[in-house]
């Protein structure tokens, strides 16, 4: 196998064990937001309750998305389009995926999208990068 396809085949065993991370804690967060708590007497444990539900929500959304990422980048591992910019057709340099595995674009046109992301139907990053991976 070549030095590519050893280090994709990496990048495919890293991202399968975060995604599998990533379903644990959920079941978790769901479980933690599903759970009805009875009505705190007291104001300042309502709002406390109330910014732990917030958190637990935005988590749980967080991986949702990053579970989306992940996917997107198996699918392209498997199709062996992997490792190559959606924008531009060039190679995603090694040291980006290794660094963000689920990088779509070379680093010029990430840049150039992130400088200018009303004219790609992006808000900069975020959109498809798997940031915490």
């Amino acid at each position: 196998m070549s030095h590519i396809g050893n280090m994709h085949r990496g990048i495919e065993r890293q991202l399968r064990d975060k995604y599998r991370k990533i379903e644990e804690e959920n079941a978790s967060l769901l479980q933690l937001l599903l759970q009805h708590q009875g009505q705190e007497p007291d104001l300042a444990d309502q709002a406390s309750t109330a910014s732990a539900q917030d958190w637990n929500m935005i988590r749980y959304n967080r991986n949702i998305t990053l579970l989306k990422d992940i996917t997107v980048a198996l699918k392209a591992i498997d199709n062996d389009s992997y490792g190559i910019c959606e924008l531009c057709g060039d190679s995603i340099a090694d040291r980006r995926l290794l660094a963000i595995p689920g990088a779509r674009f070379c680093i010029e046109c990430q840049e150039m999208i992130d400088a200018n992301p009303g004219e790609f139907g992006r808000t900069g990053l975020g959109g498809g990068i798997l940031a915490a991976v």
